[in-house]
């Protein structure tokens, strides 16, 4: 038997099995101001200009700290991950989604312009465990809804989610199990997001079972 996913433009059939069967790196230069006192200085004017001396290198120390510190968090710097471990269940397909973290403002060095422009890069790690009756796994589709509007995931920052050690979200196939992240362009940065989990209508081949359009959502912090 096959059970028939319905799209608005297209159907996808999903079969029915048979049974039994980093931190950054910043490095603080600081300059040795050493002040010469001449013959003529006295004890307490050559302490003095050396105080001074000492308490303007830390200044200059300091801010140029801070200054680094700023570019790192610019460019990239260390990310904040919000513990989430919210879940939901497909009871008719076995599917299951847990959220298991979260990522607001992943600074994008390819697409640092959505962040000028007022939005942001949304972060998701997710669970998905697919059920063993049906074929066709766990693929969403996934959005993150704020205000009434939905964002879709992306694939446009996969390249720098590897690069910073984070695994990309790929849907498991019936039976099995994956971990992974999920990105969502926002062009609207929101105080706070729900995360959608959409399973498609769907009809099983054959027969007149069907299964209508539902989703299911997560309220994110």
């Amino acid at each position: 038997m096959q059970i028939r996913t319905v799209t608005a433009t297209a159907a996808v059939a999903v079969l029915l099995t048979a049974c039994g069967g980093g931190e950054s790196e910043s490095g603080t230069t600081q300059s040795a101001s050493t002040s010469s006192s001449t013959s003529e200085s006295t004890p307490s004017e050559s302490s003095a200009s050396e105080s001074e001396s000492t308490e303007s290198t830390e200044t200059e120390s300091t801010e140029t700290e801070a200054s680094e510190s700023e570019s790192g968090s610019e460019a990239g710097g260390e990310m904040e991950e919000v513990e989430v471990g919210e879940s939901v269940e497909d009871p008719e397909l076995g599917n299951t989604v847990e959220v298991t973290k979260i990522v607001r403002d992943f600074a994008s060095e390819d697409f640092a312009n959505i962040a000028e422009d007022g939005g942001e890069i949304v972060l998701v790690e997710i669970d998905a465990k697919a059920g063993d009756e049906f074929s066709g796994g766990v693929n969403g589709p996934f959005k993150l809804r704020a205000d009434g509007t939905d964002s879709s995931s992306t694939s446009i920052v996969d390249d720098e989610l590897e690069a910073a050690g984070m695994t990309p979200f790929d849907g498991p196939s019936r039976g099995e199990e994956a971990t992974g992240w999920l990105a969502f362009q926002v062009n609207t940065r929101a105080d706070s997001y729900e995360f959608v989990y959409t399973r498609l209508a769907a009809k099983v081949i054959g027969s007149d079972k069907t299964f209508p359009k539902e989703e299911w959502t997560i309220e994110l912090p």
